[in-house]
């Protein structure tokens, strides 16, 4: 069975690009070939760097952990939607309603274009959000999650994230920071974001990956 593999995530090294406030990464190396007969490196960073994915604990008191969460939560049918024109403005739901999502899908992933300003101060300012009706009428879709080349689903300067509250309360996960999404537009394709099993996280870097046959 032929099968292509589509790489959706950033890369982690120090000096990335991270959500203003949140500690650098940091990458040391704790032993060599020629010191030690083994490579080991040492990481350091938070639950919510480079291309990742925010679980409903990550802002809900009751939320559910990464640990708590059903694997399958983080594997499904994905479609990816165009949203470049609305740099600066917001995804709502007569926008959503124009596009005949299917109903057989798990995530939607929205194309920013943001992704090319990745590095670059532009990737924090103007992406394309989502709208209070938009969020809604997503839940409705029994969707598993959402996700977006670009920093968050709110707006930057937001103070209580109101369109994250919608999503995970309504027990959905956000992968944000995606990459590559112009390589699988008008496609739909099974889409897997496995985190690493940490107790009790409330996010965690993914190897995002569409998977095309």
């Amino acid at each position: 069975m032929n099968m292509r593999f589509v790489d959706l995530s950033h890369p982690i090294n120090e000096g990335m690009p991270l959500y203003p406030g949140t500690p650098g990464v940091q990458i040391k190396t704790l032993h060599t070939l020629g010191k030690d007969g083994f490579r080991e490196k040492q990481l350091t960073f938070t639950t919510h760097i480079g291309t990742h994915v925010d679980t409903p604990a990550h802002m809900l008191a009751r939320g559910a952990t990464i640990d708590r969460l059903p694997l399958a939560s983080f594997f499904g049918r994905a479609c990816v939607l165009d949203v470049r024109s609305l740099a600066g403005k917001t995804i709502d739901v007569t926008f959503l309603h124009a596009q005949s999502l299917e109903t057989d899908v798990d995530f939607v992933l929205f194309y920013t274009g943001f992704a090319a300003y990745w590095g670059k101060e532009r990737y924090f300012d103007g992406y394309p959000v989502l709208s209070k009706d938009g969020a809604k009428y997503l839940i409705e879709l029994g969707l598993k999650g959402i996700g977006l080349d670009a920093v968050s689903p709110d707006v930057m300067d937001s103070e209580d994230f109101p369109i994250h509250h919608i999503l995970l309360s309504a027990g959905l996960i956000i992968v944000e920071n995606l990459t590559n999404l112009n390589q699988i537009l008008n496609q739909t394709f099974t889409l897997a974001v496995f985190p690493l099993n940490v107790n009790q996280a409330d996010g965690m870097p993914v190897r995002a990956v569409a998977l095309l046959q």
